[in-house]
């Protein structure tokens, strides 16, 4: 089986099949450049585990080993078993109800706190994987669900203080696929309106 090598801190190794690089640009891109994988012929379709790029994130402080085995975890379960689209409205505000393959659902839920799942999330967003991202960002917002704005900052390290230009530029960056989530809520949201003869929209 061919395998693409994750180099973590401290050159922690974690592997993914091959066909799990279709799902991360920024994986797919990097193995596009790695002349190597063409010099992989049949001789090695019937080796194990054939190693045929690797992609160094040691020292990259965006992403972590914890964060990094779940996106190996992921990537090698989606390759057998493709993720249902997470698509709004919701109707309820459990996981379980909402993923209903149970692999996903107990994968973003057991064993992941909340420092975790932002780990998960800077990594999905960081590999461009687009499933992952959208998995985890559906666990933050059922976690805030029903918390005030109060309860809510300390959460994701936010002063009270936004008036701040440089704390504001801060928030926004570090929380940047928040914002481009919710974006394209808003424009599913209108884009529903309009099919059905209104528009709907949030401030």
């Amino acid at each position: 089986m061919k395998t693409i090598r994750l180099l973590g801190n401290n050159n922690q190794e974690y592997l993914i099949p091959l066909e799990a690089t279709a799902i991360s640009e920024v994986i797919q891109a990097e193995v596009e450049c790695q002349e190597d994988i063409d010099d992989y012929s049949s001789d090695h379709e019937n080796d194990v585990c054939c190693v045929v790029a690797t992609l160094s994130l040691d020292g990259n402080k965006e992403i972590t080993n914890a964060a990094l085995s779940k996106v190996s975890d992921f990537l090698s379960h989606y390759v057998k078993d493709e993720m249902t689209p997470i698509e709004p409205p919701f109707t309820s505000n459990r996981i379980c109800d909402i993923v209903t393959q149970e692999w996903y659902a107990e994968f973003i839920t057991t064993g992941v706190d909340h420092t975790l799942l932002l780990e998960i999330i800077a990594a999905a967003n960081f590999l461009s994987i687009q499933p992952l991202l959208k998995l985890a960002a559906l666990a933050i917002s059922i976690e805030m669900n029903g918390k005030t704005p109060d309860e809510i900052r300390p959460m994701f390290g936010i002063s009270n203080d936004l008036n701040d230009p440089v704390e504001k530029a801060r928030v926004e960056a570090e929380n940047e696929w928040a914002i481009e989530s919710r974006r394209r809520y808003d424009e599913r949201r209108v884009n529903q309106g309009e099919q059905n003869g209104h528009i709907t929209r949030t401030e």
